[in-house]
């Protein structure tokens, strides 16, 4: 015999399980949603702003470099003429003092700058720029006073505000070197090569100058070419020491590899895209003129923003815990509840009739108990 029931189907849901079954669901996607949030910068940069006091900068201690020291037999196979001169380049007597230059100190041609000041920096006249010629090796003697002249003016920039000064672009450079050139640029770059070079007495000063290779972001394997004034105390920590002791005193040259080559920054005037010898034969790079190069140092953080955002996901955390304890419970509770139910008495195996108590008499032996 088949019982009407009005109970629902086996393997159907109640409507209150479909409700907690659909909402665990939605609960799921709205955590990957959020993990999917904040996995980003943004989000927690808005949230926790940087402040000064959490992060401090320390200088890099001296890198431990591969140096090489320059042949001597480099200078004289470079091919200079004879009205020019390399500038940065390393003399070939860089001890011999004894020769007293007397030289008369020029006063800078800022007539044409001056109404540049108004903005914060000054401008190289263009009238001094007219002898610089592009896409040659080295600088010409017809070059050296507006060479000397943007050197002993990039120092004027240590004293202004760098921060309103454009980001110098390498394709600019390369592509546009007319229309960049005199201006004063601010430029951030790997450092390369670095060496220590004594410039011969000049209209415009003299002494030491220092000489950089180094590459930018935007420039790849190219090189940028860097004269500056000064450099920090941790740069000149990393050239070599002179020994008086020795006959012949290398010159004071390091080059660094991509690993632990340290950072550097400064600010200065873009002079001419200039030639230099290469493995590939000649290439070319920007020299820019600059005051100081500076050194970028290694920002150590420190308190981690893993501090503040522990309490976030010890809260969430618990809530999530909480939350996956209510639905086992609810499901528990609901198949207590079905299991009083008819539709789950349906769903048990058959039962199956024992004859263990079952005894068993004939006809005749009826009649006869019906008799007596």
């Amino acid at each position: 015999m088949r019982f009407r029931t009005k109970q629902r189907p086996r393997g159907a849901l109640r409507p209150g399980d479909q409700r907690r079954l659909a909402a665990l669901i939605a609960g799921v996607g709205v955590i990957m949603l959020c993990f999917s949030v904040v996995r980003r910068p943004q989000f927690w940069q808005r949230m926790f702003p940087d402040t000064s006091a959490q992060t401090e900068g320390v200088s890099k201690g001296p890198i431990p470099t591969s140096g090489t020291w320059l042949n001597d037999d480099v200078a004289n196979s470079s091919g200079i003429q004879h009205d020019e001169f390399l500038a940065g380049a390393p003399s070939l007597d860089q001890d011999a003092t004894s020769a007293v230059v007397s030289v008369t100190t020029n006063r800078l041609p800022l007539d044409v700058a001056e109404s540049e000041f108004s903005s914060g920096v000054p401008r190289v006249p263009k009238d001094l720029l007219k002898t610089v010629k592009d896409d040659v090796i080295g600088v010409y003697s017809t070059e050296s006073k507006a060479y000397y002249a943007t050197l002993k003016m990039a120092t004027l920039i240590e004293k202004k505000n760098s921060s309103t000064l454009p980001s110098g672009a390498f394709a600019l450079f390369m592509d546009s070197p007319n229309g960049s050139r005199g201006i004063a640029w601010r430029v951030e770059g790997r450092l390369r090569r670095l060496a220590e070079v004594k410039e011969r007495p000049n209209p415009y000063g003299g002494g030491k100058v220092y000489d950089a290779w180094i590459t930018t972001s935007d420039s790849g394997d190219q090189l940028v070419h860097v004269v500056a004034m000064d450099a920090d105390e941790t740069l000149k920590g990393l050239l070599p020491r002179r020994s008086s002791k020795q006959t012949e005193v290398p010159r004071p040259v390091v080059e660094f590899n991509r690993t632990l080559s340290p950072d550097v920054k400064f600010t200065g005037y873009f002079f001419k895209r200039e030639g230099y010898a290469s493995r590939q034969g000649v290439s070319l790079a920007p020299l820019l003129l600059a005051g100081t190069l500076h050194e970028i140092p290694e920002v150590v953080i420190a308190s981690t923003r893993a501090e503040q955002l522990t309490p976030y996901l010890g809260w969430l955390t618990m809530a999530v815990c909480a939350g996956v304890v209510l639905v086992a419970w609810s499901f528990m509770m609901s198949d207590a509840a079905h299991t009083r139910t008819r539709a789950h008495a349906l769903t048990r195996l058959p039962a199956y009739a024992s004859f263990e108590d079952v005894t068993a008499t004939t006809i005749a032996e009826t009649l006869g108990e019906l008799e007596s």
